[in-house]
């Protein structure tokens, strides 16, 4: 093997190795981020994926009447971002706005620009179901207790 060749492998190595350990640091960041929010209520999490460096990752908690009660957002070029707070969205304060509401703010915009907040749509949508279901299951248990209730066995 020439040197040159040599060269190139130890930097190829030298630079997967980096990465990984990079990966290791950026999940440890993502599960405490996620530790922190969720300290704040209930938790919902979105992503948008970029051609090559543009993505982010977006970690909302809203609390049981599904007002948004903090934010945080990981967006970077590298494998040393880290989630930071979001205070503001569209010019607006984050903190204490209902979740429908900017959903329905969000949804309102045309496509090219809802692709840019495509992480703030889907962790808005997965609080949005995890507050459907919940309320779908609620209902069934409110039913089927009354279908106890009715059959004597309460």
């Amino acid at each position: 093997m020439s040197n040159d060749l040599m060269l190139i492998f130890m930097i190829a190595i030298s630079l997967f190795v980096m990465q990984a350990v990079g990966g290791v640091f950026q999940i440890r960041n993502y599960k405490t981020a996620i530790r922190r929010v969720h300290k704040k209520g209930n938790v919902g999490i979105g992503q948008k994926r970029g051609k090559l460096f543009n993505g982010n990752i977006v970690i909302i908690a809203c609390d049981c009447e599904q007002i948004i009660t903090d934010c945080e957002i990981m967006d970077g070029k590298t494998f040393l971002a880290k989630f930071h707070q979001v205070d503001r969205l569209l010019g607006k304060n984050l903190k204490g706005v209902s979740i429908d509401e900017l959903l329905k703010q969000l949804r309102s915009m045309e496509a090219k620009k809802q692709k840019q907040y495509r992480g703030y749509i889907q962790a808005l949508e997965a609080l949005e179901l995890r507050f459907h279901n919940a309320d779908c299951t609620e209902e069934m248990n409110t039913a089927e207790h009354l279908e106890l209730r009715k059959s004597g066995l309460t």
